[in-house]
């Protein structure tokens, strides 16, 4: 008797600890399903449920792009990327490139840094299907500025791409994620499923804001951060290369004089167009040498420009039948 009692008393324990197990695994397993379904981050599917046509309003790209979009690139596997900090991934639209490009990923990330550059170009390189790279600079890039968290180095790998994958299913935010439309983006407009972000007109208020809040102060050049893209096109050797240094409007050329840096942006110019000479590099000096002036800093959004540092798709355009890749002739 004691023996069954003892031996029914020991199963309760089992039994319970079965179900709670079993309940655990459900649970986990439906989440990740539902996570698979809706794709919030935008790495499994081309046109997940809450989107339309490809295109749609992503707070998650807004704050976590440094996660998503590697994980975006080495999905769709495109043969172009287009490398760069947010006025790429707002001002240069993939589908105003040239079929010779192939599949075109904006690869624009906000306040990209130098550092962040051979990680970019690992991840290229890993993912195989990468043949031509446009790396497209801005001063900031290299300079003291105060850097966001860089991109995860695992990301240039497939095994930490894999695992990235696993925690995206399994984030405790992942029910949060998957509820519907809510007002919490941080930046206006729509993300597309190529990296572009058609970015809506600023109004005036924000457009001074943007001006007023640049801490020129902290943009002193670095010339030892060339490094890092010295690094970047050792390991893209083998594939087509081409750097551009981004438009820069006159009125933010104006606010970098203003604050004694205009001495610095022209040595930062003189040396990446030294350097790509040295290797032989295609290259487009497009800071000053653009006939896109009419932006002004005390209006709303311009014909050409969002604000002082963002440029539209009207100067990605032409910036891209400049370098050779535009569906349109070149300068046009």
């Amino acid at each position: 008797m004691r023996l069954a009692a003892a031996l029914s008393g020991s199963a309760e324990p089992r039994s319970f600890a079965t179900s709670f197990a079993a309940t655990v695994a459900l649970a986990v397993g439906l989440l990740a399903a539902l996570t698979l379904w809706r794709d919030p981050y935008w790495v499994f599917r081309d046109n997940p449920p809450w989107t339309r046509d490809g295109v749609g309003a992503s707070r998650l790209l807004d704050v976590e792009m440094r996660l998503i979009k590697p994980l975006q690139i080495a999905r769709l596997k495109p043969q172009t990327l287009l490398i760069g900090s947010s006025v790429v991934y707002r001002g240069i639209d993939p589908r105003d490139a040239s079929a010779e490009a192939g599949q075109v990923y904006n690869a624009g990330f906000s306040a990209l840094m130098a550092r962040e550059l051979p990680v970019l170009a690992a991840l290229a390189v890993d993912v195989g299907s990468v043949r031509r790279v446009v790396i497209e600079l801005d001063y900031f890039m290299f300079t003291a500025w105060p850097p966001p968290p860089p991109i995860d180095r695992k990301l240039a790998t497939a095994t930490g791409r894999r695992e990235a994958l696993v925690s995206v299913v399994l984030n405790p935010k992942a029910i949060d994620n998957l509820r519907g439309p809510r007002p919490l983006r941080t930046e206006p407009g729509l993300w597309h499923g190529d990296g572009y972000k058609a970015t809506p007109d600023f109004d005036a208020a924000l457009v001074g804001r943007i001006s007023r809040e640049q801490n020129i102060a902290a943009m002193t050049y670095r010339p030892d951060d060339l490094t890092y893209l010295e690094r970047a096109l050792d390991l893209l050797r083998g594939l087509e290369v081409t750097i551009v240094l981004s438009p820069m409007s006159a009125a933010q050329r104006q606010l970098v004089t203003d604050g004694a840096r205009a001495g610095e942006l022209a040595i930062w110019r003189q040396d990446i167009a030294a350097l790509a000479a040295r290797r032989g590099l295609p290259f487009h000096d497009f800071v000053s040498n653009h006939p896109f002036e009419d932006f002004d800093p005390a209006k709303a959004s311009s014909r050409y420009w969002l604000d002082t540092l963002h440029f539209k798709p009207e100067v990605g355009r032409w910036l891209l039948g400049r370098i050779g890749l535009g569906r349109h002739p070149a300068g046009a």
